[in-house]
């Protein structure tokens, strides 16, 4: 794991741990503040006519778990060589909603959120982050939404 991988995923997996539930329904990660997609959190909550829009959401989120030295960049596909940050790429629907793979840009995925349009927009409504290498068994609970995922 590259050392920016490590400075990404060790404050998500201290974030997950420490709102770590017992694994039967999601749990909802509150977005007070929206952020624009370049990942600068935003310091005025949002209208109520306000609608977040999924990069706005992944920012927020990140924002909040990773703090002020980590941002979201935007989607992987459209993200310039030499960004550092975080970058989201789609990864299924399900249930209606939208699952999205996160990590540093050109690397490998390190988390993934799965979000929900409600009526303030998009919101990430749960979290997971794979504690197994590929093609191996997970060895804790794994949310039922990422089944879904390829």
């Amino acid at each position: 794991m590259t050392r920016l991988g490590r400075i990404v995923a060790v404050p998500l997996v201290v974030g997950l741990l420490a709102a770590c539930g017992d694994g039967s329904t999601p749990a909802v990660t509150p977005s007070a503040a929206s952020a624009p997609a370049t990942g600068a959190p935003s310091s005025a909550a949002p209208s109520s006519a306000a609608s977040l829009s999924i990069d706005q959401a992944i920012a927020s989120f990140v924002a909040e778990r990773y703090g002020p030295d980590v941002k979201y960049v935007g989607r992987c596909a459209v993200v310039e060589p030499g960004a550092r940050g975080v970058c989201a790429l789609p990864k299924a629907t399900v249930d209606g909603g939208e699952v999205y793979g996160i990590g540093a840009p050109f690397s490998e995925i390190d988390a993934f959120l799965l979000l929900d349009d409600d009526a303030g927009g998009w919101r990430v409504v749960d979290s997971y982050v794979p504690d197994y290498p590929l093609g191996a068994s997970p060895s804790g609970p794994v949310p039922a939404w990422f089944a879904e995922v390829d």
